[in-house]
């Protein structure tokens, strides 16, 4: 027997409503698994980066938080959004400015970063910056180790450089970073007399204007050694502050804790964006 024309109509609209409901349990489900394995992924890497740096940092410990906060909210994403739904049109609309500016600045900022992780110094700086970095006891941490080292590489290729080291005395610190960098550029054969200390600053921005207060170096030629992460953000910190002719030598950071250090650039960044430091 043949189905009047209006019968044919329900029946493929049932059958589109049940592939869409399976489409839909499909999703949810794709969704969920994706949230557990980055939630795991999250909290054992940034773990992972924690024990390798052997000391606590409150950074990598909340983000391993949020790994596991984001894997036990993978059990409740439907009463989650049902209560989203519930709240107020307002927040919910500041709520999604939110995410929306957190993704437009990612995809801006980002790649700034990234993009100036490759060298751009040039040859004949009058001085060379070196920014501080960790130091545990007496001992120059790997990052520290890396910039020093590409400093050594610059001022041996060009010997009328001078340089000037950066960096403070902080919390488990038997000695100032800029020291620490001394003695590294002594064993190296760099001659004495091409190196200056700044070794009061506590942060990139004193670095920057405790150094020029004691060198002179804003009408300078620079060049700026730092990891190549910060690199991006150093130089924008010392145009800010008037620096007028700075290039980036970049020191190679370990690989397999890059993308922590990235994730915290990009976090610092924003951070100093929002309150004017760049």
């Amino acid at each position: 027997m043949k189905l009047k024309f209006p019968e044919k109509i329900n029946r493929i609209v049932c059958k589109l409503n049940g592939l869409s409901n399976k489409f839909n349990l499909r999703f949810k489900h794709t969704t969920n698994v994706i949230l557990i394995m980055f939630g795991i992924f999250t909290f054992l890497y940034f773990t992972f980066v924690s024990i390798s740096w052997k000391r606590f940092d409150i950074f990598n410990f909340l983000v391993s938080l949020t790994g596991i906060l984001i894997i036990i909210l993978s059990f409740k994403i439907e009463p989650i959004i049902t209560l989203l739904k519930k709240w107020p049109k307002t927040l919910q609309y500041l709520l999604k400015v939110f995410f929306v500016c957190i993704i437009l600045s990612f995809v801006i900022f980002m790649p700034l970063i990234l993009f100036n992780m490759r060298n751009t110094s040039k040859a004949g700086a009058d001085y060379v910056i070196v920014l501080g970095c960790q130091v545990a006891g007496e001992y120059a941490s790997l990052p520290l180790l890396s910039r020093g080292y590409a400093a050594i590489r610059y001022l041996n290729k060009n010997p009328e450089t001078n340089v000037v080291l950066t960096g403070g005395q902080g919390p488990g610190e038997n000695i100032t970073e800029a020291e620490s960098l001394r003695r590294l550029l002594l064993e190296n054969k760099i001659d004495k007399k091409r190196i200056f200390l700044e070794d009061k600053s506590k942060n990139t921005m004193e670095n920057f204007i405790f150094s020029d207060k004691l060198y002179n170096l804003s009408d300078k030629n620079v060049i700026i050694v730092t990891s190549d992460y910060h690199i991006f953000r150093a130089l924008s910190i010392a145009r800010k502050l008037k620096y007028k002719n700075v290039y980036g030598l970049p020191s190679r950071s370990q690989r397999s804790i890059l993308p922590a250090f990235l994730l915290r650039e990009y976090v610092t960044v924003m951070y100093y964006k929002i309150t004017g430091r760049i």
